[in-house]
């Protein structure tokens, strides 16, 4: 017969054991976090805990082709016409890169005595990126590149590649950019960027868009008027405390600056949902630069509040570009999330 202390051995093995069947069937039952779901020609970062899904298209400029958020416990797509690449009249929506130019490049522009024409908000979102890698861990990212070829070279006389890193971190979705000026280059390579993010007006299904509020701690606009100007004009323009959608101008653009830190802006809708967007960069420009070029038509469904970093007609002027010399770099980034009111 078995004393109390082999008993008690026995009956603490026989713990120890259900305890490792417990933590194991307990592993086995818990999701992770981050998750990534592959077709032809999407590829999909999953936040399931967090509440967010980003749907990225790398043959239609590398975009962000979706972005949905649980709310309510429901999954609401934020963007306009996300997914959507049929052929239609008017702004396509989503959220393009502008790149190497936003706005309109007036007449083309100059390098060693050879005018360029150069495509309205650029080229990037008019060509396929390359997929590097995919992750989950320790967060979901997507890396896509784009580098220059003989059509880029055409209208763009310089050796560059982008890198764009897609991720979902915590509750946010992030756009990272890194620009490279090739080292065969034989001069600077100037450049502005922005990003045509489009939302949804409403954002949610039967809200009402007039009662929607923008809001952003700007302190001037650039007016459209003589953007070659070498001091363009500007006017006080701020929306700290709000303004409604009703009240805003519908297809004018409004070209935000003077920000007093890391430039922000937020898209309230009145049943409950704020998505607000950040971003920074590694080099800012010569002054002034757009922080945030707002441009929509909210009744007919969409407004896009453009983080930017520069200026339109960038190319030809002394301010509001990036100029990188061989073999230098770029950073910038952008964060977009859910704002819990």
């Amino acid at each position: 017969m078995a004393d109390c202390s082999d008993r008690g051995t026995l009956s603490g093995a026989v713990v120890r054991l259900a305890c490792i069947l417990v933590i194991a069937i307990l592993g086995a039952c818990v999701s992770p976090r981050y998750g990534i779901e592959r077709t032809d020609d999407r590829i999909v970062l999953l936040n399931q805990a967090d509440g967010i899904r980003a749907k990225i298209a790398p043959d239609e400029g590398g975009e962000l082709t979706g972005l949905e958020v649980l709310h309510d416990g429901q999954w609401i797509e934020t963007l306009y016409l996300a997914g959507d690449y049929s052929t239609r009249e008017g702004w396509t929506g989503k959220a393009p890169l502008l790149w190497p130019a936003v706005g309109r490049t007036v007449d083309g522009f100059e390098v060693d005595g050879e005018r360029y024409a150069m495509p309205g908000h650029g080229f990037a979102r008019d060509n396929a990126w390359s997929v590097e890698s995919v992750g989950e861990s320790p967060y979901a990212r997507a890396v896509l590149s784009l580098e220059d070829s003989a059509e880029t070279r055409a209208v763009y006389p310089f050796g560059f590649r982008i890198e764009l890193e897609h991720q979902l971190v915590d509750g946010a979705y992030g756009a990272v950019y890194t620009v490279i000026a090739k080292e065969q280059n034989t001069h600077a390579m100037p450049f502005a960027m922005g990003n045509h993010i489009t939302f949804n007006t409403p954002l949610l299904p039967g809200s009402d868009y007039r009662e929607m509020i923008f809001r952003t701690p700007s302190s001037e606009r650039l007016l459209q008027a003589n953007m070659g100007a070498p001091d363009p004009p500007r006017a006080p323009r701020s929306h700290a405390e709000g303004i409604r959608l009703e009240e805003w101008e519908i297809k004018e653009p409004i070209s935000l600056t003077g920000y007093p830190g890391k430039p922000w802006m937020e898209l309230e809708d009145p049943s409950g949902l704020t998505m607000r967007i950040e971003h920074s960069a590694s080099v800012e420009p010569r002054e002034p630069s757009i922080a945030f070029n707002v441009w929509g038509d909210p009744p007919n469904g969409y407004f896009s509040p453009e983080p930017w970093v520069g200026v339109q007609n960038a190319l030809n002027l002394p301010y509001g570009r990036i100029e990188l010399e061989p073999g230098e770099s770029f950073k910038w980034s952008i964060s977009v999330y859910a704002v819990e009111k």
